[in-house]
């Protein structure tokens, strides 16, 4: 989880524009820049949210931008303690582009979206028809926000090995492939994880906290 906490603090370094590679920026001076409203009341720029527990969800914070008052950019969902759980892509505050989930630390999800432009009543979008790969705009409702397009691949948790591969045109399933584990690849996992040092006794003990601007 180290790892997770050294990659947080170093997105908040890339961000802060008085980061250089030599000199760490002032926190005072970031913590100034965060949380920003422009002259008509709405967030601009980088902006930190603490979320708190709600509803069975664990709490949790995120960074990114805001342009506005809407989330645009890469955005940053990490545990309280600095794990990472997402990196989300967004446009005019809805999900657009590449998305990236984590569980535990370990990438389990890479999928795509697509936002809908939300000042039309009905966008288009281009899809492919599977089998004989010509090309058509589908009418789509664009209160419908964002959806599902083009291809979500499934990992698991502990291997990092591939398990299902499924391809979506505007939120429609059609195509799904699963990747079942030989027993060769079950036989191979099952000795390294044996190796690694976060499942070794004694793993569970508390990891010295490491510094972050987030605080």
């Amino acid at each position: 989880m180290i790892i997770n906490k050294l990659i947080s603090f170093s997105l908040v370094l890339a961000m802060a524009t008085a980061a250089t590679a030599q000199q760490l920026p002032d926190k005072k001076k970031l913590k100034e820049k965060l949380n920003q409203y422009d002259n008509k009341g709405m967030k601009e720029g980088l902006w930190l949210n603490r979320m708190p527990e709600r509803k069975g969800e664990v709490a949790y914070n995120e960074f990114g931008n805001y342009h506005k008052d809407e989330k645009t950019g890469l955005w940053y969902k990490m545990t309280a303690a600095g794990d990472l759980m997402a990196i989300e892509n967004y446009k005019r505050d809805f999900y657009d582009g590449q998305v990236k989930y984590f569980t535990n630390g370990q990438l389990t999800v890479v999928g795509m979206y697509r936002a809908l432009n939300p000042d039309v009543v009905v966008d288009t979008i281009m899809v492919e028809e599977p089998v004989s790969g010509a090309q058509e705009l589908v009418a789509v409702k664009a209160d419908r926000g964002t959806v599902r397009h083009g291809t979500w691949r499934f990992y698991d948790e502990r291997t990092g090995r591939l398990e299902k591969v499924e391809e979506y045109q505007v939120d429609n399933l059609i195509y799904e492939e699963y990747f079942p584990m030989s027993k060769a690849d079950s036989l191979y996992y099952e000795k390294r994880n044996a190796s690694l040092p976060h499942l070794k006794k004694g793993a569970d003990k508390p990891q010295r906290k490491m510094h972050s601007y987030l605080n």
